[in-house]
């Protein structure tokens, strides 16, 4: 290059030279635009997509005020029942993701897709884990105005098709332990499908269905109450909630099914404030008066995060995928 090129080039280096290390500084001043920063800085929207009263709305709100408090926003909960629950899933799918709008589901969130031909959404697409919140064993409960006062007395009259069972849906986890049930004690009952649990057990204790397989804590209050009869529970052993109550398993050798509620968001939520979201909801769970709350309503507090709810929807969905195919199971 010629001596002369060098020479003018020179002073326009170092002015480039002198304007980058001005932006260089102007930008490590700067505030960071990131959500982490920021986020939340206004309400945050959790969907219950079941009528109030059931297991995960229950949930829900003995969370709510601990959450509002780590989170530093209001937190509302909005129910949206319907169709298994997908409904409100399919919104929460499709809502902006910001952090704002997440939602906490049921057990049938694992099988929804291999019940439904057709969802607006793909759960491993659209959606992604928060935390694994809380699990409960089952119990298979009747009025208590009924005829069953055993297992053995349901199982006799199941033997001859003389059953119906509520549940919150199609594919639900009432829908599939009383179809898991029924292969395995070769019996058969007829389903009933409600949009909410608490509509089901309201329909349960006035005699419109016979029994139901629901969560602990959501028959519990009715079970003390003398409104429903507990025949058995679906832990490995019996529960200390129940201790007169026996275990489906010592009928049924190996017989096991826990229902669960965990919380999801929009699948391209940022990372930090699924970070925030996710440890929110964990010391929200593992407040000492939450977690009381939590357990004395028949829970056992999980306090998992994102990899332990992604994680626990992909083997729920390979165990309880096969029993669908096997039976048949379609939404209804």
């Amino acid at each position: 290059m010629p001596r002369h090129s060098v020479i003018r080039s020179k002073p326009q280096a170092v002015l480039a030279g002198a304007a980058f290390a001005l932006l260089a500084c102007s930008a490590s001043l700067a505030p960071a635009p990131a959500m982490a920063q920021s986020y939340p800085t206004k309400p945050v929207t959790v969907v219950v997509p079941f009528a109030a009263g059931g297991t995960v709305d229950k949930v829900a709100r003995q969370i709510q005020q601990s959450l509002q408090e780590k989170l530093g926003q209001p937190v509302v909960i909005d129910n949206r029942g319907g169709a298994g629950g997908t409904i409100g899933t399919a919104l929460v799918a499709k809502a902006p993701a910001d952090g704002y709008t997440v939602e906490m589901v049921f057990d049938s969130y694992a099988t929804e897709q291999h019940i439904h031909a057709r969802l607006p959404y793909v759960n491993e697409r659209d959606l992604t884990g928060v935390s694994y919140m809380v699990r409960s064993p089952m119990v298979l409960a009747v009025t208590a105005s009924g005829p069953y006062h055993s297992l053995a007395d349901y199982v006799a009259a199941a033997r001859q098709g003389g059953v119906s069972f509520a549940s919150v849906g199609a594919g639900s986890s009432n829908h599939l332990a009383a179809e898991l049930f029924h292969q395995t004690a070769g019996t058969s009952g007829l389903h009933t499908p409600y949009r909410g649990g608490g509509p089901a057990i309201t329909d349960l204790m006035g005699g419109h269905v016979d029994s139901i397989i629901a969560s602990l804590p959501l028959v519990l209050p009715h079970i003390q109450s003398g409104k429903l009869r507990a025949l058995a529970v679906t832990a490995p052993a019996r529960v200390p909630a129940l201790p007169d109550v026996p275990a489906i398993a010592e009928s049924y050798p190996g017989f096991e099914i826990y229902s669960w509620v965990g919380m999801v968001a929009p699948a391209r939520t940022p990372p930090e404030t699924l970070d925030k979201l996710a440890n929110a909801t964990v010391e929200a769970l593992r407040d000492p008066s939450v977690a009381q709350r939590i357990t004395e309503s028949g829970f056992d507090v999980v306090a998992g995060g994102r990899q332990e709810m992604n994680a626990l929807v992909r083997s729920e969905s390979d165990r309880w995928g096969r029993l669908i195919k096997a039976r048949g199971i379609v939404a209804q």
